[in-house]
């Protein structure tokens, strides 16, 4: 029979035992906020921009009345603004990968997300002056605001793809994939209430500034969710603490907890966390480091990079990470005069709120092609793996630019001319460009390099991408003006197949298992979630 005392004891430890579940819970929720919302920021703020220039176009001129009605601008501040994004963008992914593996993914992910939200207010609150001042202030936030977005990238994929896997270096694809598909609302979103806009009565100043500015309301709710995270986890990690004590005194309940080697009783949970996880509802959540991490996580990363296979594993997850991005970019140099044919109005004055609802709507059209393809690349992932979803979704998109290569000159030129059977097929194209290596790129290297150095490599992998979209940006344009823009998708075609044959070439899985193929069998990665810790994931 227990006495009073034993029975105070139970309850008590009764009552850590909830409230230490209810905070993983807490915290499983909040992790999934972070990265997902943290996507959704990315996009708005990459696309923001697009819509916000077109409608401060013939407002704020840099060039002649009829040039900027047009949508044109002197040529400093067109080549300059696009480069800016990506120099921008290339550096938050190189050091904010970095700082995640160096300093915690919650650190780094809170001051990368306020970077964000800083230039996106100053974006829409310091320009001012004349024109060439306006959009210099506005290109030098955007840069900053590039660092942010960029740093996202492997963050997040990072962190979704660890804080869902189990514990210890464990991954969840499925977290990563489901943290990866509000990259596509965040896309439409800017376009929405661009048309939105265009509805009301409001100015043209107004209406850019607004664009801009509200790109700060779900990255300053990233940092708020990411600061009460890392809150919740001390608050957890002491809970842990006191149970662990319980246990100490009480023998009967030491069940879950395990002897340290210096001979204290911490609970499972707890010494996760203190590894960089923290239990089966939020592994991986808080790897923050202590004061003499980041020397010992720079040894690491040097070591790592004089690994032969370390190359080997980049030349595949940034190769594949290039291909794709020059395709998908050099869309953007045709894409727009698809849209300009289809969405033409009896206005000439591409700000005029007739001609933004007329491109607001073709766009967006365009845009949600992305939500079905998302989701059936999460599903097919989880029945073919990582390696098949990427390789079907290459072949794919070069089967796509070879047939809007054969029916562009006749559907846009001469008696065949159709605008909707034109932008039919613009659609198809971009289905196929959100499905297969637009997740797969993005969740490959999460599952190909080891925790310690997991989010670098990972930075580093999407910065090639960014380099990618830097050729299909500047390079294709003389490209088309030399030849024709059906050689331009000739070529992202053939690029198409080389990253097909890349990904199946160099990525070999370690097995197939028909049962569990929710995740990639990676050499190194079982389909139970664990990790070796070789983790020779790629190399054939």
């Amino acid at each position: 029979m227990l006495s009073t005392e034993d029975s105070y004891s139970e309850n008590k430890h009764a009552l850590h035992k909830k409230h230490s579940y209810a905070g993983k819970k807490k915290q499983s929720v909040l992790s999934q906020l972070v990265t997902a919302v943290g996507n959704f920021s990315v996009q708005y703020n990459f696309q923001a921009i697009s819509i916000a220039l077109l409608v401060m176009s013939a407002s704020v001129c840099t060039s002649n009345d009829d040039s900027c009605k047009e949508g044109e601008q002197s040529a400093w501040v067109s080549s300059t603004a696009t480069a800016t994004v990506f120099v921008g963008a290339i550096t938050g992914q190189l050091s904010m990968g970095y700082a995640g593996d160096v300093f915690g993914r919650n650190h780094a992910m809170t001051f990368t997300l306020s970077l964000v939200t800083i230039a996106a207010i100053l974006s829409a609150a310091a320009p001012s002056g004349s024109s060439n001042s306006v959009y210099a202030t506005i290109i030098v936030m955007r840069f900053i605001l590039g660092i942010g977005a960029g740093g996202v990238y492997p963050l997040s994929a990072t962190k979704a793809s660890e804080d869902g896997g189990g514990g210890g270096d464990g991954i969840d694809l499925n977290a990563a994939s489901w943290s990866f598909f509000w990259q596509v609302p965040g896309s439409m979103t800017p376009w929405i209430l661009a048309l939105i806009f265009s509805q009301c009565d409001m100015s043209a100043d107004s209406r850019w500034r607004l664009l801009l500015g509200l790109g700060a309301i779900p990255s300053s709710f990233v940092v708020f969710c990411s600061l009460l995270e890392t809150r919740t986890a001390l608050n957890q990690g002491k809970a842990d603490d006191i149970t662990a004590s319980h246990a100490l005194l009480n023998p009967v309940h030491a069940d879950n907890f395990e002897h340290h080697a210096d001979g204290a009783i911490v609970s499972s949970n707890s010494m996760n966390s203190s590894l960089g996880g923290s239990g089966p509802l939020n592994a991986g959540l808080f790897s923050d480091k202590k004061e003499e991490e980041p020397q010992r996580e720079q040894v690491k990363f040097k070591r790592y990079l004089r690994e032969r296979s370390t190359w080997i594993k980049l030349l595949v997850t940034g190769g594949g990470w290039f291909i794709y991005d020059v395709a998908y970019y050099g869309v953007n140099l045709f894409g727009g005069q698809i849209l300009n044919q289809i969405s033409a109005t009896d206005d000439d004055n591409v700000s005029a709120n007739s001609s933004i609802a007329a491109v607001t709507q073709k766009q967006i059209i365009a845009l949600s092609m992305g939500i079905p393809a998302c989701l059936c690349a999460i599903a097919t992932l989880r029945m073919v793996g990582t390696k098949r979803l990427q390789v079907y979704g290459f072949l794919l998109i070069a089967f796509c630019f070879i047939l809007l290569a054969a029916l562009f000159k006749p559907l846009s030129h001469g008696k065949y001319k159709n605008t909707d059977a034109l932008f039919a097929v613009y659609c198809m194209l971009l289905f196929s460009l959100s499905y297969g290596p637009n997740l797969t790129t993005y969740i490959l290297p999460a599952e190909t390099y080891p925790k310690e150095v997991r989010a670098t490599f990972n930075g580093i992998s999407a910065a090639c991408g960014k380099l990618g979209a830097v050729v299909g940006v500047y390079v294709f344009g003389p490209m088309a003006e030399g030849t024709s823009y059906a050689t331009v998708m000739i070529f992202c075609a053939s690029i198409s197949v080389a990253g097909a044959v890349l990904t199946q070439t160099c990525i070999t899985p370690k097995s197939k298992n028909s049962n569990t193929r929710a995740l990639l069998d990676l050499e190194g990665i079982h389909s139970d979630g664990s990790h070796d810790d070789d983790n020779d994931s790629i190399v054939q």
